[in-house]
């Protein structure tokens, strides 16, 4: 927006553009039947059925919100699975059928952060989209391919032998103990770690964990290595090797590719990331592919 237009959701801040061009403004004259939104309430206005371009913008500067700070947010903010829901309501009018992508891109970042709590509440939010996304779509008569991955991994380990029901961002407690396993420094040490990031401590302090979690009044800017409680929103999993710039780093790991309907059968062992276009193409009847 031009540095004259107020943010129509944070009203002490203006646009940034000096040549007086509103790309919003521009993208919806583009198209019929369009609109663009800003705030939950807005999203929530929108009739699916007469609407065939949509453009959310939520953030004006930065990210998103994580799942846990959504509600939080001054304009509010819709979930990834309401925002999957009204994309497949709009797309599906589509005759000749439609390409979704569904980023969770916040996942990745909560882990960068060294925040497990973030990281994991926006995994179960991907959770629940996919879920969306199946129960809205029709993968058995193989109309629907349904491809859920990742572009790596991170440092993040699960150590110790927890007992069942311990709680995942809790210490570890042994099967058949009623306290906290020790470390060889004679202090317990939670299930979730990274192998670096902001969560290095020098000297490792006494950790706790709350019976439940407790609640965080907003997400951390940086690393606060003064809350110790592991069950806190805002508690950053301790690290083993710092890192200059406080982030912790992408893993080497292989990870999973999951599908449901046609063509899914092609999803086998290890593959190139570029194996997976091959597999939509051939889903979607574009040629030439090299698999049958």
């Amino acid at each position: 927006m031009p540095d004259t237009m107020t943010d129509p959701e944070d009203t002490t801040t203006k646009g940034k553009r000096k040549d007086g061009v509103d790309l919003t403004a521009q993208w919806k004259s583009q198209y019929t039947n369009s609109a663009f939104v800003y705030d939950r309430s807005g999203w929530y206005k929108i009739d699916a059925t007469k609407t065939d371009h949509l453009l959310g913008l939520f953030e004006s500067t930065n990210h998103m919100e994580y799942e846990a700070d959504r509600l939080k947010d001054t304009g509010g903010e819709p979930s990834l699975t309401e925002m999957t829901e009204k994309a497949i309501q709009i797309l599906k009018k589509n005759p000749k059928g439609y390409f979704l992508m569904v980023e969770a891109g916040r996942i990745d970042h909560g882990h960068h952060a060294g925040n497990a709590y973030r990281a994991l509440t926006d995994t179960v939010e991907l959770s629940k989209a996919v879920q969306k996304a199946v129960d809205m779509t029709d993968s058995a008569a193989n109309d629907t391919l349904i491809i859920v991955s990742a572009d790596h991994s991170h440092t993040f380990t699960i150590a110790g032998y927890p007992q069942r029901g311990n709680p995942i961002l809790g210490l570890v407690t042994s099967p058949g103990k009623t306290s906290p396993d020790l470390a060889a420094d004679g202090k317990p040490y939670a299930t979730l770690s990274y192998a670096n990031g902001g969560g290095y401590r020098a000297t490792r302090p006494t950790l706790t964990a709350s019976a439940t979690v407790i609640p965080a009044t907003s997400a951390p800017a940086a690393a606060d290595l003064s809350i110790l409680d592991t069950m806190h929103p805002n508690f950053n999993q301790e690290a083993t090797v710092p890192t200059g710039y406080g982030n912790e780093t992408h893993a080497a790991e292989d990870v999973a590719i999951f599908a449901k309907g046609p063509r899914a059968y092609l999803f086998q062992g290890i593959q190139e990331q570029s194996y997976i276009y091959q597999v939509m193409a051939k889903a979607l009847g574009f040629a030439p592919t090299v698999y049958k």
